[in-house]
């Protein structure tokens, strides 16, 4: 089944070469190709990694939350919690999968977000944050840990709401 896959791909994209490369339009020969400066794309890029780690910033909010003492929230509430670690783990790997493709993150970010998602999604939806059991909240905090290091490396510091959210 796979190889059927890739077969399909490479004569996919043979066929649009070959199609690229006849024709017979006189405006394709003379169509000047646009370059963007450097300095443009610099800045792209440096606004993809801070909005990648802005939204990892809000999900160690919530992250935090569910470490610290959250045995006096009722079920409701956890679900809640839970729900909104999710929302906020999906929308971490989306722009962090951004900062990788611009160049911003290395792509080990990319993988420890996916891990959190993984380990986020494992809990049981009934429990709420109790549905995260012990080892599945050891990875998704070491993993948070290695995102917070790329995100100082890219010139990222964590927020005084983060830092105050942990003590």
């Amino acid at each position: 089944m796979r190889k059927s896959i890739v077969r399909v791909a490479l004569v996919a994209a043979s066929a649009s070469l070959v199609l690229a490369g006849c024709s017979s339009s006189a405006e394709s020969e003379v169509t000047p190709t646009v370059t963007p400066s450097p300095s443009e794309t610099t800045a792209v890029i440096a606004v993809l990694a801070q909005d990648a780690c802005d939204d990892y910033f809000a999900l160690d909010l919530v992250r935090s939350r569910i470490n610290g003492d959250s045995g006096d929230l009722t079920k409701k509430q956890k679900k809640a919690l839970l729900s909104e670690i999710q929302s906020d783990t999906d929308l971490m790997v989306v722009s962090i999968d951004s900062a990788v493709i611009g160049g911003e993150l290395p792509a080990k970010a990319l993988s420890n977000a996916e891990r959190i998602q993984n380990n986020v999604n494992r809990a049981n939806p009934k429990k709420g944050t109790d549905g995260i059991n012990k080892k599945s909240l050891k990875r998704i905090n070491s993993s948070a840990e290695r995102i917070e290091r790329y995100c100082v490396t890219a010139g990222n510091d964590l927020p005084i709401d983060n830092i105050n959210a942990r003590s």
